[in-house]
């Protein structure tokens, strides 16, 4: 290992270790979410938190914080704040004590202003508020409109709605592309650009993790959750690993540090049986870090029983709304082939299984095509609990778990909790039950979903519930829970996220701790689906809601960057504002692509236009074979994806670069013959192979610091480490050629550096040169 005599001399200074220890407790499932402290008062509901909070004997807070419990002693509220940008909340339960991690506010209050001009309503729309001008309406006063709102730290593109209008702010003159052909204002709160202190794995043995930091004596480490010994000796901490360690299979070490201005990023560290984790051999689809997710929309996938194939009929069908034939068995007979296998994929996110009506609903007019829908998609449920013969059987289901989770593959079902259809018996028996159709203002309430997030309808044939009503939360929580008890899921998609109050989340994230999770010894994962700010998606993740969401703000980025040829550094502030929301070991979804949305080779490539409308080109115009460079283009946005945190979801066909308008053209059927594939397809799956190998097999990409070294328009070089393995990833998205020379100052032999894509690179002392043509990356490892 490196720095043998660095660590000869520390353990000089320092002494041999001896035994330590921690009292170990499963109070807590899985990771304690840190908490984020907000400006006056935090309220922390214990059951998010603890299995038996009625067990809770004592809470201890830091100095600066007082707090105080409900009548029930449910609900923990804490007054203040704190000295430092860190500290830690324990409780206490009998012997054991559980460490939260706290992080100081870091809300400010900003104030928005306008001079007026004979203007009647003023409003601010923007990232901070989710798009959504009624959020922030301005007030007028004397000559000036205003509106003062609390926002969190960071970097925000925003407009003012100025008498129904868009209207730039004048007075700040920072802008940025909107990526359709506009720009926005570009609202800076804080001082995002102070560098955040650095904590690095160093190295390890059988005791002792040591970790490097420009603020070592900062440290605050856990394992599990329970706050872990440290020291420091100039910028090496010592952490150690409690002998309890041993007798837990797969555990993890988490550690932060901060300086007087802001916080670093985390570290996370995987043990098994009290080693420190070398290699990706032990790893199982438990590690849902570890994931590589494929999204099978499954009537487009495979038809393996065409027995089973009905079409809904009805003339008013366009045939590319109907059924086609794709089923469960079609799933099965993919995996048993080594399909997914080939793809290195150990994930798969299905679409909805649950029945859907016979008839046609709903309605497209536009461009001289005129059609109904079937339900083909899944998200139109009659039933929440019945598998749709369309697709299938209870016992091919079953059959298909056995057999992806035979090939090591975790299985993920999309649940419909929001809507259903009016044929519904829950609709049916309980029209009170549904949220109202129509506004006070006699405007109907469809599709609003910002005005009306919480009681919007997607149609006027699909109810919205109301989540504000016990009876609703209890009855959908409860058919959720029957199909992780009755199938052997590894977790849900949850559809239409944040337009389902909080409580319905915590009920049945708690029912399956209760019922599941806890006396099965067994994990079940939810991301949810959720578009708006990061703050409101952050809203919706901690440990007692959802482990994690999609982030589509990472999405629209990677798009801009890829596809409309945006600079990089965009790109590098929005997966900046990733880590501070979500934090450098997220498990958020990072897609290439899904069924609502344009396919990316096709949107880069020009066949559809950025500013047109994408759903009317796929009615009324065959989509033609995207250009060569697009998919090259592809290739970068799946190398991004593949290297960076979160977990890579890619949506079936944009492994070879499956072209498609919006929907329903982005539906096609899946091809699998290779006499199918133009040759640049092949040259794409082929490379969406080779990278998804690199990630499965490398904890630097799984679990790896990350950190950036150039940033430009065009050119971007980040790296991941963990321990001795490290990967260095390049990107020249330039029309030509390009040299790329990057300083490297982390005391890394690069010499040792392999390429893994063919291009020439060197290494002199700590420079490192890279040749790459024109749209291409290299991946270098360790």
């Amino acid at each position: 290992m490196r720095y043998w005599v660095t660590i000869l001399s520390l353990l000089f200074v320092w002494g041999c270790s001896s035994s330590y220890d921690v009292e170990y407790g499963n109070e807590i499932v899985g990771l304690g979410s840190p908490i984020v402290l907000e400006y006056d008062s935090t309220r922390i509901v214990l059951k998010d938190f603890f299995i038996n909070p009625d067990k809770l004997d004592s809470v201890k807070v830091p100095v600066g914080l007082t707090y105080s419990f409900s009548d029930d002693r449910m609900l923990l509220t804490l007054f203040g704040d704190i000295g430092e940008k860190l500290d830690i909340a324990s409780f206490y339960f009998g012997e054991s004590k559980y460490d939260i991690l706290l992080k100081k506010t870091n809300k400010r209050e900003i104030t928005f202003a306008l001079k007026d001009a004979g203007y009647q309503k003023v409003q601010v729309k923007g990232e901070m508020n989710s798009w959504n001008p009624n959020a922030t309406v301005l007030q007028k006063k004397d000559d000036t409109w205003k509106a003062t709102m609390l926002v969190t730290e960071g970097i925000y593109q925003y407009l003012f709605m100025v008498d129904g209008k868009e209207m730039k702010d004048p007075l700040n003159p920072e802008v940025v592309s909107n990526g359709m052909g506009g720009s926005n204002n570009v609202l800076i709160v804080g001082q995002p650009d102070i560098l955040k202190p650095t904590l690095k794995t160093w190295n390890f043995d059988s005791k002792i993790i040591y970790l490097q930091s420009d603020s070592p004596n900062n440290v605050v480490a856990f394992w599990e959750n329970h706050q872990l010994k440290t020291e420091y000796k100039d910028n090496i901490v010592r952490v150690y690993l409690p002998e309890s360690a041993r007798n837990v299979g797969r555990s993890h070490v988490r550690a932060w540090t901060y300086n007087e201005s802001n916080i670093s990023n985390d570290v996370l560290i995987p043990v098994e049986n009290g080693k420190v984790l070398k290699s990706t051999e032990s790893l199982t689809r438990q590690d849902v870090r570890a994931w590589n997710m494929y999204f099978i929309l499954i009537d487009r996938f495979k038809d393996g029983n065409p027995g089973n194939t009905r079409k809904v009929d009805d003339p008013d069908i366009h045939p590319k709304a109907n059924y086609y034939g794709g089923d469960l068995a079609g799933i099965t007979q993919k995996i048993k082939d080594g399909y997914f296998d080939k793809l290195n994929v150990n994930a798969l996110w299905l679409s909805p299984i649950s029945q859907n009506p016979e008839n046609a609903y709903g309605l497209w007019d536009k461009g001289g095509i005129k059609t109904k829908f079937s339900g083909y998609h899944g998200y139109w449920p009659v039933s929440s609990s019945r598998i749709d013969d369309r697709f299938g059987t209870s016992e091919e289901f079953k059959e298909l778990l056995r057999v992806a989770h035979e090939n090591g593959i975790a299985v993920i079902l999309d649940y419909v909790a929001n809507h259903v259809h009016e044929l519904h018996p829950v609709y049916q028996n309980n029209k009170d039950w549904a949220t109202s159709l129509y506004l006070p203002d006699g405007r109907l309430n469809t599709e609003l979903w910002d005005e009306q997030r919480l009681t919007t309808w997607f149609d006027v044939f699909m109810p919205s519930l109301d989540f504000s009503n016990p009876e609703v939360i209890e009855t959908m929580t409860d058919s959720a829970l029957f199909w992780i008890q009755e199938y052997d899921l590894d977790g849900f998609r949850h559809d239409a996220t944040k337009h389902i109050q909080l409580e319905f989340w915590r009920t049945l994230t708690r029912k399956m701790k209760e019922e599941v999770i806890v006396p099965q010894n067994r994990q079940v994962f939810q991301v949810g689906e959720t578009y708006g700010s990061r703050e409101l998606v952050a809203s919706y993740i901690n440990s007692g809601m959802l482990d994690s969401q999609f982030d589509f703000s990472m999405y629209d980025a990677g798009l801009n960057a890829f596809g409309q040829d945006l600079s990089f550094t965009n790109l590098q502030s929005q997966l900046q504002e990733s880590f501070n929301y979500f934090g450098y070991h997220h498990m958020m979804g990072i897609i290439s692509g899904n069924h609502d949305k344009p396919r990316f080779i096709t949107l880069t490539s020009g066949e559809v236009s950025w500013s047109e409308d994408s759903k009317l080109a796929g009615w009324t115009r065959e989509i033609g074979t995207p250009q060569a460079f697009a998919y090259d283009r592809l290739s970068m946005l799946h190398a991004f994806n593949l290297t960076i945190p979160g977990i890579p979801v890619t949506y079936m066909g944009d492994e070879f670069g499956m072209p498609g308008a919006n929907d329903p053209d982005n539906r096609r059927w899946m091809r699998f013959n290779d006499e199918e594939f133009s040759e640049l397809e092949l040259r794409n799956r082929n490379i969406y192979s080779k990278l998804t190998e690199l990630r499965t097999s490398n904890l630097a990409i799984l679990y790896g610091d990350f950190n950036f070294h150039q940033v430009e328009d065009h050119v971007m070089v980040y790296s991941r480490s963990y321990f001795e393995h490290q990967v260095v990833v390049i990107f020249n998205k330039e029309k030509v050629a390009k040299e790329i020379t990057i300083e490297l100052k982390d005391g890394f032999d690069y010499t040792r550096l392999i390429s893994n894509f063919g291009n020439d690179f060197k290494v002199d002392e700590n420079t490192l040169t890279v040749s790459l043509p024109s749209n291409s990356f290299e991946i270098l490892t360790l």
